[in-house]
């Protein structure tokens, strides 16, 4: 008989399980993540959403950002794009609990979308019982490459699936969410009232290091934490204005000597109402495209800016292109970015 456990995190559905284990490990242990994907944090992968800990209808997370979304109850770990992938591996020691490994990947870009994936917005997953009342579950894996069974035992670092898009994504990501006795954890701050706590901070001066000891994670958390504050994930080159659901495919086309336009691109993630995003593309024969961007009119999640130059000539002169895209947030770069191509 199929069994439903939890709430998974992404809406108003439930995880339902297509396997149940017979039991969970009896030990209390108290619960150390580690990363559950295997990739380079900052090159291939980066945390895209964090825990929404504020109940009321507005966003806040650990580092006293909006880096999320309404009732957001995970960590999005993302990779570039949808022709990438990465291992999702167990964060802690345990026994699987339950496995679903039957849903398409496919983006959610639509009301449409979404009301297709009801009830089942966690996509293929797998939820791992850690004893004492801890569970981790692991959503939107890509369709087929789950490698675990309910009731198996698995330990940090194994192996359990590829990174994808079923379910609720409008992304390529692994959605980590932890449980203590049925109730959402933000890994950042390992307890409910830390997190009441740190609301009420962030509500009163919103700033603030975070210093809780009480953080589940193993890693460091500033280097967990970073992306929350706006980053540049990724920078390139194209032969046309540039969609973020192009770059999401990864069908953005490369130019050449003969591109009807020569574009070059930045995309970022967590940028802040009022962030500039400035743009110079140089080639051989001086500046092609230059802007210093208007501020951004609000939070957003993902952005992509692009400027570039019309061919007017026969063909772009060979030699070397390179891109500089700079974030800007109160007058100071806080990161900048660079891509070079040569024909």
């Amino acid at each position: 008989m199929m069994r439903r456990i939890g709430t998974f995190g992404l809406g108003a559905g439930v995880f339902a399980l297509l396997g149940m284990a017979s039991g969970t490990p009896a030990a209390a242990v108290d619960l150390e993540l580690s990363l559950p994907i295997d990739c380079t944090l900052g090159q291939d992968c980066f945390v895209q959403n964090y825990v929404d800990i504020d109940p009321a209808d507005t966003v806040m997370t650990a580092s006293c950002e909006r880096a999320g979304y309404d009732g957001h109850k995970g960590t999005d770990f993302r990779v570039l794009n949808t022709a990438e992938s990465a291992d999702v591996i167990a964060a802690a020691p345990g026994v699987v609990k339950g496995v679903r490994d039957e849903m398409p990947d496919r983006l959610v870009l639509s009301e449409s979308d979404r009301e297709q994936v009801g009830g089942k917005e966690c996509g293929n997953g797998v939820v791992i019982a850690h004893g004492d009342g801890w569970e981790t579950q692991y959503c939107h894996l890509r369709l087929g490459s789950v490698t675990v069974k309910a009731g198996q035992r698995v330990e940090r670092g194994d192996r359990l699936a590829r990174v994808g898009y079923s379910g609720f994504a409008a992304f390529p990501h692994v959605h980590l969410s932890v449980r203590k006795n049925g109730e959402m954890i933000d890994p950042f701050l390992g307890t409910p009232d830390n997190a009441r706590s740190r609301l009420e901070g962030c509500r009163s001066d919103g700033s603030g290091s975070l210093q809780y000891q009480d953080a589940l994670w193993q890693a460091d958390l500033n280097s967990l934490l970073i992306d929350a504050s706006g980053k540049i994930i990724e920078t390139g080159f194209a032969d046309s204005p540039v969609k973020s659901i192009d770059v999401e495919r990864a069908e953005v086309r490369t130019p050449a000597a003969g591109s009807p336009a020569f574009v070059f691109f930045a995309r970022l993630i967590n940028v802040r109402k009022g962030d500039r995003i400035a743009l110079r593309l140089v080639g051989p024969e001086g500046v092609l495209a230059e802007t210093g961007g208007k501020p951004i009119d609000g939070q957003k999640a993902q952005w992509v800016a692009f400027a570039g130059r019309k061919l007017k000539q026969e063909s772009w002169p060979a030699g070397n292109y390179v891109g500089t895209a700079m974030l800007i947030r109160d007058g100071e770069i806080i990161q900048q970015e660079t891509s070079v191509l040569s024909f």
